[in-house]
């Protein structure tokens, strides 16, 4: 029944989902991904060692995690690059510290218009992070193939949004997660992302516990 309910998620979200593939957001999502971390291992970045300003170069590994970003939507909407993300604090959320953003060119400062991505060097079967900005944000689950693995809209200004595949399908996880936006071009809001977890092992399915409650909070939220 647990599983079912993750399930059930997927495909309200309209998300393409395989046995216990499956996307959540929200308090529990990230309290699930925070046990999964200390249960199973991975990577968690929450950027606080890095300094304010610091520019993540695209092509770059500078966590030497298998992590790359980059800028890779202009402030028009139109795909452009790849340029730098840049670590800023200056989101609204003072108490979230440092936080990733983008930037529209070399050397330029952040700017929250600014769509930018997560690219792993290796596929990750689970992958979530904190975005923060607003209820235009929007961010995007993708697999090796470039297929859309699932995607959520905010429903609050800072929110926790993953998304965790099927351990015995890797085509349900994931190789990039893109950071966008539902506002028109003339006025994007895509946001900041802080706090990422991402790791190569999923929990067994009758362990899923929080995630599912997740799943049935997204389940009555949507309706």
């Amino acid at each position: 029944m647990k599983l079912i309910s993750v399930i059930s998620c997927a495909l309200v979200a309209g998300i393409s989902t395989s046995a216990s593939a499956g996307l959540s957001f929200g308090m529990y999502a990230e309290l699930d991904f925070q046990q999964m971390h200390v249960d199973l291992g991975g990577n968690f970045l929450d950027f606080e060692s890095v300094p304010q300003g610091t520019n993540l170069l695209p092509g770059a590994d500078p966590f030497a995690v298998g992590a790359r970003f980059a800028s890779i939507v202009n402030t028009s909407g139109n795909p452009f690059g790849p340029e730098h993300v840049e670590v800023s604090s200056r989101h609204r959320f003072a108490e979230f510290g440092n936080s990733l953003v983008g930037s529209p060119f070399p050397n330029g400062s952040d700017d929250a218009r600014v769509g930018y991505e997560v690219a792993f060097d290796e596929l990750q079967a689970r992958a979530g992070l904190r975005r923060i900005w607003n209820t235009d944000s929007l961010t995007q689950f993708y697999n090796a193939a470039g297929e859309l693995l699932g995607e959520h809209q905010n429903t609050a200004n800072a929110e926790f949004v993953g998304w965790v595949g099927d351990a015995g399908d890797q085509s349900t996880w994931v190789a990039r997660i893109v950071m966008d936006t539902v506002a028109p071009n003339n006025a994007r809001q895509v946001g900041h992302s802080d706090d990422l977890y991402f790791g190569l092992d999923v929990p067994a399915p009758g362990s899923i516990t929080l995630l599912s409650i997740a799943g049935i909070a997204g389940i009555r939220r949507r309706r």
